[in-house]
């Protein structure tokens, strides 16, 4: 899904660091990300332009949040966006648990061509606190076998690709 000469933006979490992990050999990647995990995993990429945007610390989840983060992302544009969620309200949206982080990821919604959330199954039954941005905003949702068929009908009928990695 990613390609040679993209901008992404990686957001914090679990899934989005396996992202991180997974990101092939590419001549020229730049990616942004606000998750102290996942910058220092790819500091020692050669060929991956790592941006950080800065702001205050969250210890929790290891993520840059905060007036000086929210400003910097509103100064860039990014081809992907991969953004980790703490779950899903049946026909209404994607919802984390951080009402700074929840506002953070709406402004990297904007700031994306594409936006791509990634969770795992279990997300699917949990909500979390903070409404992040309706199905409207969302193009792609990869996720793992384990999602139940509602579910993807769910996604689907929002206008929502569903995507099963292996």
């Amino acid at each position: 899904m990613i390609v040679e000469g993209d901008s992404i933006i990686l957001d914090s979490g679990t899934t989005t660091l396996e992202v991180s992990k997974n990101i092939g050999n590419f001549e020229r990647l730049s990616v942004i990300s606000n998750a102290l995990d996942i910058i220092n995993n790819l500091a020692s990429s050669e060929n991956i332009e790592v941006i950080v945007q800065g702001g205050f610390l969250r210890k929790f989840s290891m993520s840059l949040v905060g007036p000086l983060a929210e400003k910097n992302f509103k100064q860039v544009h990014c081809n992907k966006l991969f953004l980790g969620v703490d779950g899903f309200k049946s026909d209404h949206g994607i919802y984390t648990y951080n009402m700074e982080e929840a506002y953070l990821n709406q402004l990297m919604i904007e700031v994306a061509e594409e936006v791509i959330v990634v969770a795992d199954s279990s997300k699917f039954k949990k909500i979390g606190f903070a409404f992040i941005a309706g199905f409207s905003k969302i193009h792609k949702v990869i996720t793992d076998n384990g999602i139940e068929e509602e579910f993807i009908k769910m996604l689907q009928r929002n206008n929502v690709e569903v995507i099963i990695a292996n």
